[in-house]
C-alpha cells in the first residue's frame, strides 16, 4: 500500500538521507545511498548520520557531504538542513528526532516508512512496509524506498555492494601488526555484539578456537575488539593457542583488519555486515526469532560466501531479551567449527 504525493518528482537537485542507528544498519544502507547517486549522478547527496559510525562513509566519492547529528544542536541542525534547500529528504530510518528534521528541512518531497502516526503526515511519499514482519533483508526494506523515487528510472540502474574504503593509512597500520607478529592467512574472530542480538558466551568461542585448533592448530587466529571489549579478548586469547588479539582504534582500522582476513566469524553486528560488505567468507552466528534473524539481519549481497549457525533452531522458546543463547550444546560448537574448516579447505 503506497501513500504518497503524486506529482512525478523531477531530477532534484539536492537530496538528504538519514539513517542515524547503528553500524551495521548504515553499512546495510550503503547500496540504496549509492542507488540514489546512480540515479541522479547531477545530484548533490547528502547522509545524515550518528558521529560514531560517519567515518564509515566519508571516503565514498558519491557522497558528496556527511553530516554527523551529533556535532549540532537541534536548532543548529534544524539551520544547517535548511541551508541545504533540499528537494528531496529520505528517512531509511525513521523515529521523532528524523520525522522533525524531514519537516525543518523544508524539502517538497519527504520519503520514509509510514509506521508511527505522525510519519503519516510528514512523509509525503511514504511507503507503509510493515518492517516487523521480517520478509526481506533491511537493505531491501532501504532500496524499496529508493525505488519509490522512480520506478521505472530504478529498475534501469543496477544495484552494487561498494566495498568500504577504508584508505590506505589503515591498510598500513594493518600489515605492519601482521608482519610484526607474523600472522598471515588468519581468521577473524570477533566475539562482541554490544548486546543488539543473542550471542555465543566467552566460554563457548574459547570451545571453539580450540575445536578449530584440534584438526588445524597453525591456523593463526585474531581476537577483534574495541577498547572496551579488549579485556575479555585477551581473556579468551589467553585459553586458546595461536590467537592473538587486536583492538582497533577505529572502525575503518578494523575494516581493513577484516578485509585482509581468510575467514570472519561473529555474531549479529557491525563488524559482521562490514566482513559482508567486503565479500568475506563468514560464518555468522544468528537467532532464529525472526526479528533478529538472518532473513531480516543477514549479511546483503555475500549470500554465496555466508552461512550461519542458528543455535536456538529447535529452540525458540528463549529469553530474547538475554544476550546469549541460554544453552549452546557441544554439537553446535562442533558444527560451527566444521562448517570454518570447510569453507577454509573444502573439508572437516
Amino acid at each position: 500500500m503506497l501513500i504518497s504525493c503524486n506529482r512525478k518528482i523531477k531530477t532534484p537537485k539536492r537530496i538528504i538521507i538519514a539513517r542515524t542507528d547503528k553500524i551495521g544498519d548504515l553499512v546495510l544502507s550503503i547500496p540504496a545511498i549509492s542507488m540514489v547517486k546512480k540515479m541522479y549522478p547531477e545530484s548533490r547527496l547528502y547522509v545524515l548520520v550518528r558521529k560514531y559510525n560517519s567515518e564509515i562513509i566519508k571516503g565514498y566519492t558519491f557522497i558528496d557531504g556527511v553530516i554527523s547529528i551529533d556535532d549540532y544542536s537541534d536548532k543548529e541542525l534544524a539551520v544547517k538542513l535548511k541551508q541545504i534547500n533540499a528537494d528531496v529528504f529520505i528517512a531509511l530510518y525513521s523515529n521523532n528526532q528524523i520525522l522533525k528534521l524531514a519537516l525543518k528541512s523544508r524539502a517538497k518531497y519527504r520519503i520514509g516508512p509510514l509506521s508511527k502516526p505522525l510519519s503519516w503526515f510528514v512523509y509525503n511519499k511514504g511507503i507503509r512496509q510493515h518492517r516487523s514482519e521480517s520478509l526481506k533483508n533491511e537493505a531491501e526494506y532501504n532500496l524499496d524506498l529508493i525505488r519509490h523515487l522512480d520506478e521505472e528510472l530504478f529498475d534501469s540502474k543496477k544495484i552494487t555492494i561498494d566495498p568500504i574504503p577504508y584508505g590506505k593509512l589503515n591498510h598500513n597500520k594493518i600489515v605492519s601488526y601482521l608482519d610484526k607478529n607474523h600472522i598471515y592467512n588468519y581468521v577473524v574472530v570477533h566475539p562482541f555484539s554490544g548486546g543488539s542480538t543473542k550471542n555465543f558466551q566467552l566460554n563457548e568461542y574459547i570451545s571453539l578456537i580450540n575445536k578449530i585448533h584440534e584438526k588445524w592448530p597453525d591456523k593463526q587466529i585474531v581476537i577483534s575488539s574495541s577498547e572496551g571489549d579488549k579485556k575479555e579478548a585477551e581473556y579468551i586469547a589467553s585459553q586458546c593457542s595461536n590467537t592473538y588479539v587486536y583492538t582497533a582504534k577505529s572502525i575503518l582500522e578494523l575494516a581493513a583488519l577484516i578485509d585482509k582476513c581468510r575467514l570472519y566469524i561473529g555474531a549479529s553486528t557491525g563488524p559482521s555486515h562490514i566482513a559482508g560488505n567486503l565479500g568475506k567468507k563468514c560464518v555468522c552466528i544468528y537467532p532464529a526469532y525472526k526479528f533478529l534473524s538472518h532473513r531480516r539481519w543477514g549479511l546483503f549481497g555475500n549470500d554465496a560466501n555466508t552461512t550461519y549457525i542458528v543455535p536456538d533452531i529447535d529452540n525458540v522458546e528463549q529469553d530474547y531479551k538475554s544476550k546469549v543463547f541460554s544453552s549452546v550444546t557441544e554439537d553446535v560448537i562442533n558444527k560451527t567449527a566444521e562448517t570454518v574448516l570447510e569453507k577454509l579447505y573444502g573439508q572437516a
